[in-house]
């Protein structure tokens, strides 16, 4: 947690970047409050509030709720952070937007999951309110059933002020595409200035890919109409193993 932003600044993920000026943009343009789901630190809420917009911010985690109000509180930003799962929130109020960025939609493994969440979403919708979400487009080779070999792929990053470093290492990624569901198991170490290992950890991460008509379907069938499904956060058309973001319109007025 001590290095989330920093493993999730700018270029640190390539497939994302320029997502959070997109919001911020969507954000202007929805003409009243905002609601992000999966809020983490505040990666995106934070920008939001910036801008002067009304916001609201919830996650599960009461350790990036934390960091997210101390640096809110540090800037004097008027911005909320809620704790709850975004697939059973009752906020007692609608927003003319809602934010569920970076893959965060992903982590509901099932389709019962998904299906509260968007439902949870349209309740919580103004009338022509608008859901954009982000998920990453599934490339076949990396969804073959099995465990795959081992990935070197890693991230680096270092705290400018204890000048400590923290690096993530993919160790094991095991595919089920039965369940449409990868797991991959992360091993990060965190070292002093000198090089010294300070703390050396695990964490498992579990995601379910979805495919562009799989979730057209899946919106029509939650109330939702399909604004838009772009490949980047430029407005590039949809296009195999990139991004897909999706802009949907809440249908009707109950």
């Amino acid at each position: 947690m001590e290095f989330y932003d920093a493993f999730h600044g700018p270029g640190m993920v390539p497939a994302i970047e320029g997502d959070v000026a997109y919001y911020v943009r969507r954000a202007r343009t929805a003409r009243g409050p905002v609601l992000e789901l999966a809020c983490g630190t505040g990666r995106v809420t934070l920008p939001v509030a910036r801008a002067g917009i009304e916001v609201v911010g919830l996650d599960l985690s009461a350790g990036m709720l934390a960091i997210a109000r101390r640096k809110a509180a540090a800037e004097g930003m008027r911005a909320t952070f809620v704790r709850g799962t975004m697939t059973r929130f009752s906020l007692g109020r609608t927003f003319r937007l809602i934010l569920i960025p970076f893959r965060a939609f992903q982590s509901l493994l099932t389709i019962r999951e998904q299906r509260a969440c968007l439902d949870c979403c349209r309740r919580h919708l103004a009338p022509g309110g608008r859901l954009i979400l982000n998920l990453f487009d599934p490339r076949l080779e990396f969804c073959v059933h099995g465990e795959s070999e081992v990935i070197s792929r890693y991230r680096a990053a270092r705290d400018p002020v204890t000048g400590r470093e923290a690096r993530l290492v993919v160790r094991r990624r095991v595919n089920d595409a039965l369940a449409q569901i990868l797991r991959e198991e992360w091993e990060y170490t965190v070292r002093d200035r000198r090089g010294a290992v300070l703390k050396r950890g695990r964490r498992r991460l579990a995601l379910r890919w979805s495919y562009r008509w799989e979730m057209a379907h899946l919106f029509e069938l939650c109330g939702f109409e399909v604004e838009s499904c772009d490949s980047d956060f430029r407005g590039g058309k949809p296009a195999y193993g990139r991004e897909q973001v999706w802009v949907v319109r809440r249908r009707g007025r109950r």
